[in-house]
This record gives C-alpha cells, sequence and structure tokens, in this order.
C-alpha cells in the first residue's frame, strides 16, 4: 500500500469516532469537557489503528516499508498515549447521577463515570503508562526482547478491554450506536491482527518448512546459512528483501530474527543469509545441526530496485548490510545489460569482508566498480582508510550524484546517518534514496 494512502486511512479510522459523535450527539458541552473527549476518543482510535502498524503485513507496509510502518507505531504510540494519559485532566463537569436533569438526556451536564466505569478507566490508564515506559526503556529491561514483545501484545489487549469497557460505559459519545458500533470495529480489526500473528501465520508457516542445508564460515565472526524448502517450491522475492527466520524452532516460536537474503531470486530454491555473530542467539549460530527444521516468514522490504528506472546504482553498506546489495549485485550481474554500479563498502578490518573473491569477480566481469574503507587497515593496504563518512562519498559519489544514480543504503545506524548526511551534500534527493533498518529506535 502506498504510503500516503496508508497514512489517509489511518487518519479517517482515527477521526471517524470522534466526527460521528460531534455530529450525532447535542449539545455541545463546555470547550473543555469537549475537548477532554476529543483527546479520549482520537486517542483511543488511534491504539486500536495502532495494532495494524506493528504486524508485519505486507499489505499495510507495502511500498513505504517495514521499517518506517514500525516507525509510525512508535511515534503514534507516544502521541496517543499523551492524548488518553493527559484526556482526564480536562474534565470540568461534575460527576454522577445527582447532577442528571430530565431536560438533559444526553448527559451533556454531567459526567457518567460510574464505580466500574471509573476502575476501568484507571486500570486502563496505568497499565498504558507502563506499556510506554517500557517501550521506550526496553533496551534496558533485564529480560529478551521476545519477553518483552510477549508482554508488549498483551498488556496491549487488556488496555483494550478496559479501554473499550470505560469508553462504552462512561463515554456521552460511545454511548450512541453509531459511534459504539465505530468502537467496536476497531477493536474487533486490533484482534483480528494478534489473531493473525499468533495463530494464523504460524499456521500457514507450518505448511511451508524449510531445513538448514550448510552452515560455514563467511568471514570474521559473520555465517552463511543455506536454507533449502521441504515439499514446496521456496520462497518468492525480489533481490534486496529480508525475511524473519525461526531456526532449530517451531512454527509458534516467539524468537525470530530478521536477516536479508543474500541470494539472486535466480537461484533456484534455496536461500542463502549472511548472519554476523552480536547476541547470544547470532553467537550461536555456527553451532545449529545440519538438516535442522526452520521457518521463514517473508519476503518483507522495499529495498528493491528491478523496476527503478535510475541509469546507476550505488551501494553504501558497512559490514553484514552489504547482504542486500550482493542479491541485487548477482541479480544485475545475470542481465544482459546491466547499468553501472558502484559499492562503498566499510568495514573494521579485511577479515570481516563478505564474498570478497566474488566481489572482485563481478568487478572484472560486469560494470561494477569496489571501494573497501577499511577502519584499522593492516600494513600495506592501499585502500581507503577510517569510516564510511560524507568525505569518502564526496570522493567516489559526485559523479553518481549529477549523473542520477540511485544510492542503496544498508549498515549500521551511525554509518546510515553519515551517508545519509553525505549524500545530501552531493544534492541526492530522498527520492533517490534506499534504506532499511533493522533497529527501530
Amino acid at each position: 500500500m502506498p504510503a500516503p494512502l496508508l497514512l489517509v486511512l489511518l487518519a479517517l479510522g482515527t477521526l471517524t469516532p470522534l466526527a460521528l459523535g460531534w455530529t450525532l450527539v447535542w449539545p455541545a458541552r463546555p470547550w473543555r469537557d469537549e475537548f477532554a473527549g476529543a483527546l479520549a476518543l482520537i486517542g483511543f482510535a488511534a491504539l486500536l489503528l495502532d495494532f495494524v502498524l506493528s504486524g508485519r503485513f505486507r499489505a499495510v507496509s507495502g511500498s513505504a516499508g517495514i521499517d518506517r510502518t514500525m516507525r509510525w507505531h512508535q511515534l503514534a504510540g507516544r502521541i496517543l498515549a499523551a492524548l488518553l494519559l493527559l484526556h482526564p485532566f480536562f474534565y470540568s463537569l461534575p460527576d454522577g447521577p445527582a447532577f442528571h436533569r430530565p431536560d438533559d438526556p444526553t448527559h451533556a451536564a454531567w459526567l457518567g463515570l460510574g464505580g466500574a466505569a471509573i476502575v476501568t478507566g484507571m486500570l486502563a490508564w496505568f497499565l498504558l503508562a507502563l506499556l510506554i515506559i517500557t517501550a521506550i526503556r526496553r533496551d534496558d529491561l533485564p529480560y529478551c526482547y521476545e519477553t518483552w514483545r510477549g508482554m508488549h501484545g498483551l498488556t496491549a489487549l487488556l488496555i483494550v478491554g478496559l479501554g473499550l469497557h470505560h469508553a462504552l460505559a462512561a463515554g456521552r459519545y460511545a454511548a450512541h450506536p453509531a459511534v459504539a458500533s465505530a468502537l467496536w470495529s476497531l477493536a474487533g480489526l486490533a484482534l483480528l491482527t494478534l489473531v493473525w500473528v499468533y495463530i494464523i501465520r504460524p499456521l500457514s508457516l507450518s505448511h511451508r518448512p524449510w531445513r538448514i542445508a550448510s552452515i560455514s564460515s563467511a568471514a570474521l565472526h559473520t555465517w552463511e546459512v543455506v536454507l533449502e524448502p521441504v515439499g514446496h517450491g521456496g520462497l518468492r522475492f525480489q533481490a534486496g528483501q529480508f525475511a524473519w527466520l525461526k531456526l532449530d524452532r517451531g512454527p509458534f516460536a516467539r524468537r525470530e530474527h530478521p536477516f536479508s537474503i543474500a541470494s539472486a531470486p535466480s537461484e533456484a530454491g534455496r536461500l542463502r543469509f549472511l548472519i554476523k555473530e552480536a547476541g547470544d542467539f547470532t553467537r550461536s549460530v555456527g553451532a545449529l545441526p545440519h538438516g535442522a527444521r526452520a521457518f521463514v516468514d517473508g519476503p518483507h522490504g522495499h529495498l528493491v530496485v528491478k523496476d527503478r528506472p535510475e541509469p546507476g546504482l550505488a551501494f553504501l553498506c558497512g559490514g553484514v548490510g552489504v547482504a542486500p546489495a550482493l542479491a541485487i549485485l548477482r541479480e544485475e550481474a545475470g542481465r544482459s545489460t546491466p547499468r553501472p554500479m558502484l559499492l562503498l563498502y566499510g568495514n573494521r578490518v579485511a577479515t570481516q569482508i563478505l564474498a570478497r573473491e566474488e566481489l572482485d569477480g563481478l568487478s572484472a566481469a560486469s560494470r561494477l566498480q569496489v571501494v573497501h574503507v577499511l577502519g584499522e587497515p593492516s600494513p600495506g593496504w592501499t585502500g581507503e582508510t577510517g569510516l564510511l563518512d560524507a568525505a569518502v562519498i564526496a570522493r567516489h559519489c559526485e559523479a553518481a550524484a549529477r549523473a542520477g544514480w540511485l544510492f542503496v543504503l544498508c549498515g549500521p545506524p551511525p554509518m546510515l546517518r553519515e551517508a545519509r548526511r553525505g549524500l545530501r551534500a552531493l544534492g541526492v534527493p530522498r527520492t533517490r534514496i534506499l534504506e532499511e533498518r533493522f533497529t527501530y529506535g
């Protein structure tokens, strides 16, 4: 789904309950109470729709990219939390049926906070505050990402249930059938995303198993894992995309990790992944048994150049971030008329360079120029040294920038920031920069 269309649909869904309330429920309350009600309805509708952004749905992420939709999920979560946490403090009307008047059938002059409604509202309020704090401080928590993710989803589901009861029991606008129906529909959509993620998707994966065909050392602290399909035709993907892997685990296992597909789509059946040792799981990859089962959730990602019209391709990669570039380079090299290409490839030491011989071969056989950048070069190194920074980019990418090439970025966040800065200095517009991140800070 195109990013502008996705944003428009999310905005319409977020504003629909409030628009129905303002249209159908009269008279209006004092401005402070109307403002508080608007914060509550907008915030709760946004909370329900935020489930859609977090579920890795290809129909949703589409051309926007899953990394971008995940950042939208984080940003929307912080904004909607602020709206919901602040809204109780703006109410000015008295609370309780003692203030009810016969000439006030819509309860415009008093609040409807009954015993159960105030309890569910307070519980939802405190759980939402906890949800946001633990999300922001996720890296500082004393448990693994999978545990946090499960707790995050469960807490969000509890907030939905408590918040829905509070809105329907205490909300003046939500008492109208049309507004209530809108909230129930959004809540049903949120629940459906959880059912899809935790039940339907794993069931689908269980019918398309893979096995580990080989594991080999690809470079210093980096492994190449090759998967082959079992009983099916494999995965249809485009060069530059990635997948979430469950290795030596069942389809319902919570622990999964995103890795770029390093093989080209033309390589029949098998998938290749380059995995750097960076944590508890990745440090154990080399010990995974050959023949162990695996499950592949993909393809995902928008780092795709196949249908791009630019006359040339420039890749700015750091470390294992070269994996999607390798897939694209392999695919481009197989074309009858490959485009001219440039690869700026940064590593700390030479032994970390991935597919060095293959890159040398591609450079000799196709229209590819490879520039290695080493942070700690060994004696006798004659290539670029230091970081893949704006100065290096200016030296090697100025002609490509003037010629209207497409720039593809993949690497650690500091490198990506420096690469964007260098390309901006060369006048490269955002429309000619493709990048993807696997960390969402």
